[in-house]
């Protein structure tokens, strides 16, 4: 029983949310008899490599929320030098190589933890990003929509705002507006969510209108001045790269 308590523990320490700038993204809990092989090998460890490796683990975590990509693939490496077989490093490292646009590098490093855990809704939802900043508009929506069928029922509401509003852009930079303005009826100005104004300010982005988008994001960032519930949303902004886009007429289709 305690071998099996360490194991557990041993878990929790190796998750990693999908990004700093993310909420927090319920995953299925894990009995001991279903715990994955890499990490029944890791336990099998001597302590002192254990404890190295997350020590090392627990740097990279640290040095991605600080932005420092470079860094978190440096300790990403030493835990390599430790033990591989890890998915939650290589989806680590996929994010660190999508914020640095290697877009290549991150498809390849997630597509190894998706094989090694197939219905990971962290690995969703970086897949969902890395579409998003490839352009994969349509691929895009598609990932999203099947992560939210499976997320739980009483998942966080942000959560599911944030992932409505990746629905969103991809939607605009499809030339859809009308249908992305449908995924926000409801939402007013002031519900407890950055949501409203940050798709008021892409659909001003899409018009061409920078300095009503601009206002947008600042009104947003001062309701939300206290907490980080923007991250999310200026993450995705960034990665959808709108600001340089220019949506296709209609009638050019």
């Amino acid at each position: 029983m305690r071998h099996a308590l360490i194991l557990l523990a041993g878990l929790a320490a190796l998750l990693l949310p999908a990004a700093a700038q993310e909420p927090p993204i319920p995953r299925q809990q894990i009995t001991t008899a279903e715990l994955p092989q890499w990490l029944v090998e890791f336990s099998n460890l001597p302590r002192a490599e254990r404890e190295a490796y997350l020590a090392s683990f627990r740097q990279a975590k640290i040095a991605y929320q600080q932005n420092q990509w470079v860094l978190c693939i440096g300790h990403l490496a030493d835990c390599e030098m430790i033990f591989r077989g890890n998915p939650n490093v290589w989806n680590l490292r996929a994010c660190c190589h999508m914020e640095q646009k290697y877009f290549e590098e991150a498809a390849e490093e997630l597509e190894r933890a998706r094989q090694a855990m197939p219905d990971d809704p962290v690995t969703t939802l970086n897949i969902a990003n890395l579409q998003l900043a490839r352009g994969q508009h349509e691929a895009c929506i598609t990932t999203l929509r099947q992560l939210r069928e499976a997320l739980p029922y009483d998942a966080p509401a942000e959560l599911l705002y944030t992932l409505q509003f990746r629905e969103l852009l991809c939607l605009v930079m499809l030339n859809r507006s009308p249908e992305a303005r449908g995924l926000i009826k409801g939402i007013s100005p002031v519900a407890d969510t950055p949501l409203y104004y940050y798709s008021q300010a892409v659909f001003a982005l899409a018009e061409g209108n920078r300095a009503e988008a601009s206002r947008c994001l600042r009104v947003a960032r001062t309701i939300f001045a206290k907490n980080a519930a923007t991250q999310p949303y200026q993450r995705a902004l960034q990665l959808s790269d709108i600001a340089n886009f220019t949506p296709t007429p209609a009638s050019d289709k």
